[in-house]
């Protein structure tokens, strides 16, 4: 037994062994040396989906004095990133991606890819296409996204975690790569305000957010002002947003509201953003028809009751004489064969694919009728 173990020992130190060794007994040989990295903070490049200017260093979603105007709950979940990115521009062959979460968040019904990852496209001729994803592992994170890539200039864009907020985040490029910073002017952006739905829930990764496909089909950038279970037609809300040069507003918060408060919010939320802003257009989107309304009658008469009354609220809008005020009917977002969500409300990537479709050709039916 003792003449095994001394066998398989001098085995393991020779060239068959885990310890390869180089030509005619010499040192082991050594192993590649670590590829050196270039580490970009994406502060100093142009962050997007921020409606103030004052907020592209922080990277949360309402200006500071928001704080006294809204409730704690919209307040909390401006902290979280939904809707942020970044686009450059890189010769690297790999992109790794550090970032630090705020509170490492969690829930037992989304990706954490999702909740507090970062999610890597790049653009191929004039179509973004997929590239990788940062796996969360807690609050400090740094992971390899991309990899392998040809050596060539390219166009990414970067997206920041949907429901937690992040304290830095920096891309790293191999060492004497390029980073050119891409788009810096500001463009008016297509202004998305709302509910979880709106926010990102339930989708596998940042980009797959409804407002995130959306900006990508159109080439637009987008602000993403979703809040989890808050998306309430808040009147300050209304100040806030009217705020933002935006190109235009699209407001789907049905699934937040009790049918009793949809009338009376949604013709003060309108008035105040028209007041405002005068000439941009302003979308409002029906409760969708959630998975399970064909069995579930209390939760369909809850949807048909909360459309009916924002139809009312439309009606005494356009009577009123407000203009470019624009309706979207849930018949245009059916789910097909009723699958695309989670839990039957919050969507899966193929119930934002859908939506994202439908509400791309309405955007584009808008910006067609008032020629923007």
């Amino acid at each position: 037994m003792a003449f095994l173990l001394v066998f398989l020992l001098a085995f393991s130190m020779t060239e068959g062994g885990p310890l390869k060794r180089g030509a005619k007994g010499s040192a082991p040989a050594a192993l590649p040396a670590a590829e050196k990295t270039d580490w970009h903070d994406v502060q100093k490049l142009s962050l997007k989906g921020l409606g103030w200017e004052e907020l592209h260093q922080s990277y949360t979603r309402l200006p500071a004095k928001a704080e006294t105007m809204v409730t704690a709950p919209v307040w909390k979940l401006s902290k979280h990133s939904a809707g942020v990115y970044v686009q450059f521009k890189t010769n690297s062959k790999s992109i790794k991606v550090r970032w630090n979460v705020r509170a490492n968040n969690s829930f037992n019904h989304m990706a954490p890819t999702a909740v507090k990852g970062v999610d890597l496209y790049a653009k191929n001729g004039q179509e973004w296409k997929w590239v990788g994803v940062g796996k969360p592992s807690g609050k400090a994170n740094e992971e390899v996204i991309a990899s392998s890539m040809p050596a060539a200039d390219r166009e990414f864009m970067l997206y920041l975690p949907l429901y937690d907020g992040v304290d830095t985040v920096s891309i790293g490029v191999e060492a004497g790569a390029t980073m050119q910073d891409v788009n810096p002017e500001k463009e008016k952006p297509l202004v998305f305000y709302g509910t979880s739905i709106v926010q990102g829930a339930c989708a596998s990764r940042a980009g797959m957010a409804y407002p995130a496909i959306i900006g990508r089909t159109l080439h637009q950038e987008v602000v993403n002002l979703g809040f989890s279970g808050n998306g309430k037609m808040d009147v300050e809300l209304a100040h806030l947003l009217a705020e933002i040069d935006a190109n235009m507003y699209v407001l789907d918060c049905m699934p937040n509201m009790t049918p009793e408060e949809v009338e009376p919010k949604v013709v003060e939320f309108v008035k105040v953003l028209r007041e405002k802003k005068p000439g941009v257009p302003i979308v409002v989107v029906e409760n969708i028809n959630y998975a399970h309304s064909w069995i579930d009658t209390r939760v369909a008469g809850l949807v048909k009751s909360k459309n009916q009354h924002l139809k009312n609220a439309y009606k005494t809008l356009t009577a009123s004489g407000i203009k470019n005020l624009h309706y979207v009917s849930n018949q245009n977002l059916a789910l097909a064969s009723g699958e695309g969500t989670v839990d039957g409300i919050h969507l899966t990537d193929l119930g934002f694919v859908q939506i994202a479709c439908e509400l791309t050709k309405e955007i584009k039916k808008v910006e067609k009728k008032t020629k923007r």
